[in-house]
Protein backbone atom coordinates (compact mmCIF):
# COMPACT_ATOMS: atom_id res chain seq x y z
CA UNK A 1 0.00 0.00 0.00
CA UNK A 2 1.70 3.52 -0.93
CA UNK A 3 1.80 6.06 1.53
CA UNK A 4 -0.79 8.45 0.29
CA UNK A 5 -3.02 5.79 0.62
CA UNK A 6 -2.97 5.67 4.35
CA UNK A 7 -5.10 8.43 4.16
CA UNK A 8 -7.59 6.35 2.83
CA UNK A 9 -8.08 4.51 6.62
CA UNK A 10 -8.99 7.56 8.11
CA UNK A 11 -12.47 8.11 5.41
CA UNK A 12 -15.99 7.57 7.20
CA UNK A 13 -18.16 5.82 4.84
CA UNK A 14 -21.67 6.74 4.83
CA UNK A 15 -24.21 4.51 6.54
CA UNK A 16 -27.72 5.30 7.79
CA UNK A 17 -28.14 6.04 11.60
CA UNK A 18 -29.35 3.15 13.81
CA UNK A 19 -30.03 2.65 16.83
CA UNK A 20 -29.09 -1.11 17.83
CA UNK A 21 -29.79 -2.98 20.73
CA UNK A 22 -27.94 -6.60 21.11
CA UNK A 23 -26.97 -8.47 24.29
CA UNK A 24 -23.27 -8.52 23.53
CA UNK A 25 -20.92 -6.26 21.06
CA UNK A 26 -17.60 -7.53 19.97
CA UNK A 27 -15.42 -4.32 18.99
CA UNK A 28 -12.19 -5.22 16.78
CA UNK A 29 -10.81 -6.50 14.08
CA UNK A 30 -8.35 -9.21 14.84
CA UNK A 31 -8.32 -12.91 14.78
CA UNK A 32 -9.03 -12.89 18.98
CA UNK A 33 -12.12 -10.44 18.19
CA UNK A 34 -13.43 -12.05 15.17
CA UNK A 35 -13.06 -15.47 16.94
CA UNK A 36 -15.09 -14.40 20.09
CA UNK A 37 -17.76 -13.58 17.94
CA UNK A 38 -18.10 -16.25 16.10
CA UNK A 39 -18.09 -18.52 19.31
CA UNK A 40 -20.77 -15.85 21.09
CA UNK A 41 -22.86 -16.89 18.23
CA UNK A 42 -22.19 -20.35 17.77
CA UNK A 43 -22.74 -20.56 21.93
CA UNK A 44 -25.36 -18.26 22.37
CA UNK A 45 -27.44 -18.69 19.16
CA UNK A 46 -30.69 -17.19 20.73
CA UNK A 47 -28.83 -14.28 21.69
CA UNK A 48 -28.31 -11.00 19.58
CA UNK A 49 -24.49 -10.87 18.54
CA UNK A 50 -23.12 -7.92 16.88
CA UNK A 51 -19.84 -7.33 15.92
CA UNK A 52 -18.51 -3.72 15.25
CA UNK A 53 -15.00 -3.56 13.38
CA UNK A 54 -15.20 -0.14 12.34
CA UNK A 55 -13.45 -0.67 8.92
CA UNK A 56 -13.33 -3.54 6.88
CA UNK A 57 -11.08 -6.81 8.03
CA UNK A 58 -8.65 -7.60 5.96
CA UNK A 59 -6.24 -10.85 6.11
CA UNK A 60 -3.55 -8.59 7.38
CA UNK A 61 -5.41 -7.27 10.45
CA UNK A 62 -5.91 -11.25 12.06
CA UNK A 63 -2.03 -11.13 13.03
CA UNK A 64 0.55 -9.61 14.74
CA UNK A 65 2.38 -7.68 11.66
CA UNK A 66 6.40 -6.91 11.78
CA UNK A 67 8.82 -9.54 13.94
CA UNK A 68 7.95 -11.66 15.78
CA UNK A 69 6.86 -10.62 19.79
CA UNK A 70 7.53 -14.06 21.18
CA UNK A 71 10.69 -13.45 23.00
CA UNK A 72 12.15 -14.25 26.30
CA UNK A 73 11.93 -17.73 27.79
CA UNK A 74 8.56 -16.69 29.71
CA UNK A 75 6.66 -15.95 26.42
CA UNK A 76 8.66 -18.86 24.43
CA UNK A 77 7.58 -21.36 27.52
CA UNK A 78 3.94 -20.42 27.06
CA UNK A 79 3.60 -20.67 23.74
CA UNK A 80 5.94 -24.08 23.79
CA UNK A 81 3.15 -25.51 26.16
CA UNK A 82 0.39 -24.81 23.83
CA UNK A 83 2.31 -26.51 20.66
CA UNK A 84 3.71 -29.88 23.41
CA UNK A 85 1.05 -32.26 21.42
CA UNK A 86 2.06 -30.86 18.59
CA UNK A 87 4.69 -31.40 15.54
CA UNK A 88 7.63 -28.98 16.27
CA UNK A 89 7.65 -25.95 14.26
CA UNK A 90 9.86 -23.68 16.50
CA UNK A 91 13.50 -22.83 16.63
CA UNK A 92 14.82 -20.09 18.66
CA UNK A 93 17.17 -17.35 17.15
CA UNK A 94 19.25 -14.60 18.41
CA UNK A 95 19.33 -11.03 17.30
CA UNK A 96 21.82 -9.06 15.13
CA UNK A 97 22.47 -5.18 14.65
CA UNK A 98 24.20 -3.55 11.43
CA UNK A 99 27.22 -1.83 12.36
CA UNK A 100 30.67 -1.09 10.40
CA UNK A 101 29.11 -2.95 7.51
CA UNK A 102 28.14 -6.16 8.87
CA UNK A 103 25.71 -7.10 10.90
CA UNK A 104 26.98 -8.47 14.48
CA UNK A 105 25.67 -10.52 17.87
CA UNK A 106 24.18 -8.46 20.57
CA UNK A 107 26.26 -9.54 23.70
CA UNK A 108 29.74 -9.21 21.93
CA UNK A 109 32.67 -6.74 22.14
CA UNK A 110 31.01 -4.48 19.45
CA UNK A 111 28.01 -2.12 21.00
CA UNK A 112 25.18 -1.50 18.79
CA UNK A 113 23.55 2.40 18.68
CA UNK A 114 21.24 3.31 21.23
CA UNK A 115 18.22 1.18 21.77
CA UNK A 116 14.71 2.72 22.04
CA UNK A 117 11.67 2.34 22.95
CA UNK A 118 11.16 -0.74 23.26
CA UNK A 119 13.56 -2.26 21.13
CA UNK A 120 15.42 -3.91 23.77
CA UNK A 121 12.84 -6.73 23.74
CA UNK A 122 13.47 -7.43 20.39
CA UNK A 123 17.06 -8.26 21.26
CA UNK A 124 16.11 -11.40 22.82
CA UNK A 125 15.64 -15.21 21.61
CA UNK A 126 12.42 -15.44 19.31
CA UNK A 127 10.13 -18.69 18.58
CA UNK A 128 9.45 -18.73 15.21
CA UNK A 129 6.42 -21.24 14.87
CA UNK A 130 3.56 -21.23 12.22
CA UNK A 131 0.60 -19.18 13.80
CA UNK A 132 -1.84 -22.23 12.49
CA UNK A 133 -0.08 -24.39 14.56
CA UNK A 134 -1.36 -22.27 18.13
CA UNK A 135 -4.64 -21.31 17.00
CA UNK A 136 -6.15 -23.88 14.18
CA UNK A 137 -9.12 -21.92 14.21
CA UNK A 138 -7.42 -19.25 12.05
CA UNK A 139 -7.59 -20.84 8.98
CA UNK A 140 -11.70 -20.77 9.51
CA UNK A 141 -11.84 -17.54 10.21
CA UNK A 142 -9.58 -16.78 7.47
CA UNK A 143 -11.97 -18.41 4.66
CA UNK A 144 -14.86 -16.77 6.01
CA UNK A 145 -14.17 -13.20 6.09
CA UNK A 146 -16.37 -12.24 3.69
CA UNK A 147 -19.15 -13.30 5.08
CA UNK A 148 -17.86 -11.48 8.32
CA UNK A 149 -17.43 -8.38 6.59
CA UNK A 150 -21.20 -8.40 5.50
CA UNK A 151 -22.13 -9.27 8.98
CA UNK A 152 -20.10 -6.41 10.49
CA UNK A 153 -20.56 -2.54 11.09
CA UNK A 154 -18.06 -0.45 9.83
CA UNK A 155 -17.96 3.00 11.32
CA UNK A 156 -15.84 4.08 14.22
CA UNK A 157 -16.75 4.74 17.70
CA UNK A 158 -16.96 8.52 19.15
CA UNK A 159 -17.70 7.73 22.75
CA UNK A 160 -18.60 4.84 25.37
CA UNK A 161 -20.78 5.22 28.58
CA UNK A 162 -22.73 2.94 30.68
CA UNK A 163 -26.62 3.43 31.22
CA UNK A 164 -27.08 1.20 34.14
CA UNK A 165 -25.51 -2.78 33.19
CA UNK A 166 -25.83 -1.63 29.60
CA UNK A 167 -23.23 -0.02 27.66
CA UNK A 168 -23.57 3.17 25.38
CA UNK A 169 -21.89 3.28 22.14
CA UNK A 170 -22.05 6.27 20.01
CA UNK A 171 -20.63 5.52 16.42
CA UNK A 172 -19.15 8.82 14.66
CA UNK A 173 -22.50 8.72 12.10
CA UNK A 174 -24.76 8.70 15.05
CA UNK A 175 -25.94 5.38 15.24
CA UNK A 176 -25.92 4.07 18.74
CA UNK A 177 -25.11 0.82 20.24
CA UNK A 178 -27.04 -0.71 23.48
CA UNK A 179 -24.95 -3.61 24.45
CA UNK A 180 -25.87 -5.80 27.46
CA UNK A 181 -22.27 -6.62 27.41
CA UNK A 182 -18.99 -5.21 26.19
CA UNK A 183 -16.06 -7.30 24.32
CA UNK A 184 -13.66 -4.81 23.60
CA UNK A 185 -10.63 -6.13 21.56
CA UNK A 186 -8.80 -2.65 20.90
CA UNK A 187 -6.45 -1.04 23.62
CA UNK A 188 -7.74 -0.56 26.89
CA UNK A 189 -6.31 3.12 26.19
CA UNK A 190 -8.55 3.37 23.48
CA UNK A 191 -11.59 2.81 25.47
CA UNK A 192 -10.04 5.26 28.13
CA UNK A 193 -9.70 7.88 25.77
CA UNK A 194 -13.09 7.69 24.49
CA UNK A 195 -15.20 6.47 27.73
CA UNK A 196 -17.29 9.91 28.26
CA UNK A 197 -17.44 10.09 31.75
CA UNK A 198 -14.29 8.91 33.15
CA UNK A 199 -15.13 10.66 36.24
CA UNK A 200 -17.62 7.72 37.02
CA UNK A 201 -14.60 5.74 36.70
CA UNK A 202 -12.29 4.06 39.76
CA UNK A 203 -8.21 5.43 39.82
CA UNK A 204 -7.29 1.62 39.32
CA UNK A 205 -9.12 1.22 35.81
CA UNK A 206 -7.74 4.44 34.74
CA UNK A 207 -4.21 3.55 35.73
CA UNK A 208 -4.48 0.31 33.96
CA UNK A 209 -5.51 1.59 30.70
CA UNK A 210 -2.87 4.50 30.99
CA UNK A 211 -0.28 1.98 31.54
CA UNK A 212 -1.80 -0.25 27.95
CA UNK A 213 -0.56 3.24 26.36
CA UNK A 214 1.67 2.46 23.74
CA UNK A 215 3.95 3.96 20.56
CA UNK A 216 3.06 3.83 17.00
CA UNK A 217 4.31 1.83 15.00
CA UNK A 218 5.53 1.88 11.21
CA UNK A 219 5.15 -1.27 9.56
CA UNK A 220 6.70 -1.98 6.12
CA UNK A 221 7.00 -5.07 4.45
CA UNK A 222 8.76 -5.75 0.88
CA UNK A 223 8.36 -8.88 -0.82
CA UNK A 224 11.01 -10.27 -3.57
CA UNK A 225 10.70 -12.44 -6.28
CA UNK A 226 14.10 -14.20 -4.93
CA UNK A 227 15.80 -14.40 -1.90
CA UNK A 228 17.52 -11.96 -1.51
CA UNK A 229 19.53 -12.73 1.69
CA UNK A 230 20.13 -15.66 3.38
CA UNK A 231 20.15 -14.14 7.30
CA UNK A 232 17.12 -15.61 9.81
CA UNK A 233 17.99 -14.11 13.09
CA UNK A 234 16.03 -10.70 13.77
CA UNK A 235 17.82 -7.62 12.29
CA UNK A 236 17.96 -3.99 13.98
CA UNK A 237 19.19 -1.35 11.09
CA UNK A 238 19.92 1.68 12.82
CA UNK A 239 18.35 4.53 11.23
CA UNK A 240 21.35 7.34 12.01
CA UNK A 241 25.04 6.53 13.09
CA UNK A 242 25.15 9.78 14.28
CA UNK A 243 21.60 10.32 15.95
CA UNK A 244 19.75 8.72 18.44
CA UNK A 245 16.60 7.69 16.08
CA UNK A 246 16.01 4.12 16.86
CA UNK A 247 15.99 1.34 14.74
CA UNK A 248 13.86 -0.65 11.92
CA UNK A 249 13.77 -4.25 12.90
CA UNK A 250 13.02 -6.86 10.89
CA UNK A 251 12.92 -10.51 9.72
CA UNK A 252 12.99 -12.30 6.39
CA UNK A 253 10.36 -15.07 5.78
CA UNK A 254 10.82 -17.87 2.59
CA UNK A 255 8.28 -19.18 0.90
CA UNK A 256 7.58 -21.14 -2.63
CA UNK A 257 11.08 -19.64 -4.29
CA UNK A 258 10.36 -15.89 -2.97
CA UNK A 259 11.20 -14.11 0.02
CA UNK A 260 9.48 -10.68 2.04
CA UNK A 261 11.13 -9.17 5.33
CA UNK A 262 9.16 -7.30 7.73
CA UNK A 263 10.16 -4.36 9.55
CA UNK A 264 8.73 -2.62 12.39
CA UNK A 265 10.19 1.18 13.78
CA UNK A 266 8.16 2.83 17.04
CA UNK A 267 6.89 6.46 15.73
CA UNK A 268 6.65 9.17 18.33
CA UNK A 269 3.38 10.51 18.29
CA UNK A 270 5.40 14.17 18.10
CA UNK A 271 7.00 12.94 14.99
CA UNK A 272 4.59 11.65 12.70
CA UNK A 273 3.78 13.73 9.86
CA UNK A 274 3.78 12.58 6.57
CA UNK A 275 6.86 14.29 5.89
CA UNK A 276 8.37 13.05 8.75
CA UNK A 277 7.41 9.30 8.02
CA UNK A 278 8.28 9.80 4.51
CA UNK A 279 11.78 10.56 5.34
CA UNK A 280 12.15 7.31 7.78
CA UNK A 281 10.98 4.90 4.56
CA UNK A 282 13.30 6.54 2.99
CA UNK A 283 16.51 6.34 5.12
CA UNK A 284 15.31 2.41 5.34
CA UNK A 285 15.71 1.78 1.47
CA UNK A 286 18.50 3.48 1.38
CA UNK A 287 20.24 1.20 3.85
CA UNK A 288 18.70 -2.23 2.49
CA UNK A 289 20.19 -1.07 -1.23
CA UNK A 290 23.82 -0.86 0.42
CA UNK A 291 23.43 -3.64 2.79
CA UNK A 292 21.87 -6.15 0.37
CA UNK A 293 22.69 -5.69 -3.13
CA UNK A 294 19.87 -7.31 -5.19
CA UNK A 295 17.10 -5.56 -3.25
CA UNK A 296 16.70 -3.43 -5.97
CA UNK A 297 16.96 -5.59 -9.03
CA UNK A 298 14.49 -8.29 -6.84
CA UNK A 299 11.74 -6.14 -5.41
CA UNK A 300 8.04 -6.69 -6.60
CA UNK A 301 5.72 -5.53 -4.02
CA UNK A 302 6.19 -3.05 -0.77
CA UNK A 303 3.45 -2.58 1.73
CA UNK A 304 3.16 0.25 4.15
CA UNK A 305 0.79 0.73 7.54
CA UNK A 306 1.02 3.14 10.53
CA UNK A 307 -0.65 2.04 13.26
CA UNK A 308 -1.52 4.25 16.16
CA UNK A 309 -1.22 1.95 18.51
CA UNK A 310 0.62 -1.49 19.06
CA UNK A 311 1.42 -4.23 21.21
CA UNK A 312 2.12 -2.61 24.69
CA UNK A 313 5.33 -3.98 26.97
CA UNK A 314 4.93 -2.52 30.23
CA UNK A 315 1.55 -2.78 31.29
CA UNK A 316 0.13 -3.40 35.21
CA UNK A 317 -1.80 -5.45 35.51
CA UNK A 318 -2.22 -5.90 39.13
CA UNK A 319 -4.58 -2.47 38.89
CA UNK A 320 -7.15 -4.89 37.19
CA UNK A 321 -6.75 -7.63 39.24
CA UNK A 322 -7.40 -5.40 42.41
CA UNK A 323 -10.72 -4.55 40.38
CA UNK A 324 -11.67 -8.18 39.38
CA UNK A 325 -10.94 -9.11 43.59
CA UNK A 326 -13.24 -6.20 44.40
CA UNK A 327 -15.88 -7.28 41.52
CA UNK A 328 -15.65 -3.50 40.65
CA UNK A 329 -19.06 -2.44 38.54
CA UNK A 330 -16.86 -0.66 36.38
CA UNK A 331 -15.49 -4.38 34.91
CA UNK A 332 -18.98 -5.81 35.27
CA UNK A 333 -20.05 -6.64 31.41
CA UNK A 334 -16.84 -5.78 30.33
CA UNK A 335 -13.90 -7.40 28.86
CA UNK A 336 -10.80 -6.68 27.61
CA UNK A 337 -9.16 -9.36 24.93
CA UNK A 338 -6.33 -8.93 22.33
CA UNK A 339 -2.47 -7.74 22.55
CA UNK A 340 -3.58 -5.94 25.26
CA UNK A 341 -5.67 -7.32 27.48
CA UNK A 342 -4.93 -7.84 31.08
CA UNK A 343 -3.17 -11.05 32.29
CA UNK A 344 -4.83 -12.16 35.01
CA UNK A 345 -2.42 -14.41 37.23
CA UNK A 346 -2.14 -16.16 40.49
CA UNK A 347 -0.93 -14.56 43.72
CA UNK A 348 1.78 -17.43 43.06
CA UNK A 349 2.91 -15.40 39.32
CA UNK A 350 5.10 -12.28 39.33
CA UNK A 351 2.94 -9.50 37.56
CA UNK A 352 5.86 -7.01 36.69
CA UNK A 353 8.84 -8.35 34.91
CA UNK A 354 11.72 -5.56 35.21
CA UNK A 355 14.41 -7.77 32.94
CA UNK A 356 13.01 -6.91 29.25
CA UNK A 357 13.08 -10.93 28.31
CA UNK A 358 10.76 -11.61 30.56
CA UNK A 359 8.20 -9.02 29.83
CA UNK A 360 5.18 -10.87 28.65
CA UNK A 361 4.42 -9.93 24.87
CA UNK A 362 1.31 -9.02 23.76
CA UNK A 363 0.65 -11.91 21.63
CA UNK A 364 1.10 -13.95 24.71
CA UNK A 365 -1.69 -11.59 26.75
CA UNK A 366 -3.89 -12.25 23.91
CA UNK A 367 -3.29 -16.07 23.85
CA UNK A 368 -3.70 -16.03 27.58
CA UNK A 369 -6.96 -14.36 27.57
CA UNK A 370 -8.35 -16.10 24.93
CA UNK A 371 -7.62 -19.73 26.76
CA UNK A 372 -8.99 -17.96 30.14
CA UNK A 373 -12.09 -16.33 29.31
Amino acid sequence: MAFKDLHKLKKIPEIQKENIECDYLVVGKDFFAIETYLNLKKNFPEKNIRLLSETDVNKSDLMPKGPSWVRGSKNIDYVKSLLQDLPSSYSENKSLFYKDMTFKSFGGRSKSEVLKYDEEFFTAPRLQFNYVDVLPELTNVTSNLEAINLEAYKVRIKSINREGQSFLIECLNGTEFKAGNLIYGKSPYSYLNIYKDKNHLPDQLIEFCESTKSHMGLYLKYVFKAPISDVTDTMLIPLSYTHEWGHFVGEFENQNGAQSIEFLHFIDENHATEEDISKTIRLLKRSLEKIFENFLKNLCEEFILLEDEIGCLKIDDSKFLSLINSEHESIQRLKFIGVNSPFIFSPSETSIFEDSPQVISPFVRALHTRLTH
